[in-house]
């Protein structure tokens, strides 16, 4: 079996429907000359040059039929914009908007018969509401994975206020799935206005500084039964991020360097930075040179195939792509195509229901 763990989807019916006084806000997909694309909050989404395929994107029939072609048996739902809902001052306008998206993406699930799983968006900058609407999505909706941008608005996820928010996910078993979004205040945004940049260093730049965030800040020794996954950044960074991270801790430990630090100027972490990337599971896309190096470093356990569909830069051929791994045994293969997964998401039931249908 084989899951992807990374495409993307927009619910436009919902979009369209939405009624109430926020409705004017709403995201809107529209076309001109140049093509198609998502206009919210007073300017085009993606800025990254491409058009949005509508029907690839918005619609659940379209997005069966692709699944099967490409012999995928369960797909994980990413939004293009989760971060940019992290911008919305009021807070009843973000309530309102986020509750919105996440409706039209639940009737998406539900209507998949659960071989599309849907991620959440949160009001990360209104910590109450996004408690609640993590209540209301996996109460109402019976969701199971909420979408978490590596900025809040261009501030760390590790703020104070937000630390219910991972208090109340552990509490409720939901995955946590960082996605970065081009169109937020990344890591050296004001400097990757060309070339795709945004995507190509602001994606694992953001990713790295939300990963140091949550080892650093004491994050997840308080919480270390948070489900984190990681998309769309790739994994090549992680030993460098690895050495890195050595490299500081080691500078903080030096009797030289111990009083030239306030309390919470030092790292939090009760254990060596690297123990913790055993908590972080990675979407990874099957093309990068160190792939094979980094799952013997830390794992086949930690890494979910995802495609990027139908973004321009997706990963087709992905089934073929994992088979032709030439260091890993056939049970890595099971693991990374369905298995790590499964685990992850809790998808025996879909499993078992898979195999009886055969």
């Amino acid at each position: 079996m084989l899951f992807d763990a990374d495409s993307h989807f927009l619910p436009k019916d919902a979009y369209d429907a939405m009624e109430g006084p926020h409705r004017h806000l709403r995201p809107r997909i529209v076309a001109d000359g140049a093509g198609t694309t998502m206009r919210f909050l007073g300017r085009n989404h993606p800025r990254v040059a491409h058009s949005i395929p509508v029907e690839q994107t918005c619609s659940v029939e379209r997005r069966l039929r692709d699944v099967d072609r490409l012999g995928i048996d369960c797909q994980l739902l990413f939004p293009n914009h989760s971060g940019v809902y992290n911008e919305i001052a009021d807070p009843g306008e973000a309530r309102d908007l986020v509750r919105n998206h996440n409706d039209g993406m639940a009737d998406a699930e539900h209507r998949s018969g659960g071989r599309l799983i849907s991620t959440f968006c949160l009001p990360m900058q209104h910590p109450d509401e996004a408690i609640a609407e993590l209540q209301r999505c996996v109460d109402t909706h019976k969701l199971r994975c909420a979408v978490i941008c590596p900025n809040v608005d261009g501030g760390r996820v590790d703020e104070l206020p937000l630390w219910d928010l991972f208090a109340e996910a552990e509490r409720l078993g939901v995955v946590l799935a960082f996605h970065g979004d081009a169109d937020t205040k990344q890591i050296g945004h004001e400097r990757f206005d060309r070339w795709r940049l945004h995507n190509c260093l602001g994606f694992p730049f953001d990713y790295m500084h939300a990963m140091v965030c949550l080892i650093y800040s004491g994050l997840l020794d308080r919480f270390p039964g948070l489900k984190l996954l990681f998309a769309e950044a790739g994994v090549s960074f992680l030993p460098f991020l690895e050495d890195r991270l050595r490299d500081t801790i080691e500078t903080f430990e030096s009797p030289l360097a111990y009083h030239n630090f306030d309390i919470r100027g030092r790292p939090m972490n009760k254990r060596p930075p690297h123990e913790y990337f055993e908590m972080f599971h990675h979407a990874v896309g099957l093309d990068e040179s160190l792939l094979e190096h980094v799952i013997d470093r830390y794992g086949v356990d930690k890494f979910l195939v995802g495609t990027d569909y139908p973004h321009p830069d997706a990963h087709m051929n992905v089934a073929e792509s994992v088979e032709t791994l030439s260091s890993i045994s056939a049970e890595a293969y099971e693991a990374i195509a369905w298995n790590n997964a499964e685990r992850l998401f809790g998808l025996e039931d879909f499993h078992r229901r898979s195999l009886a249908a055969e």
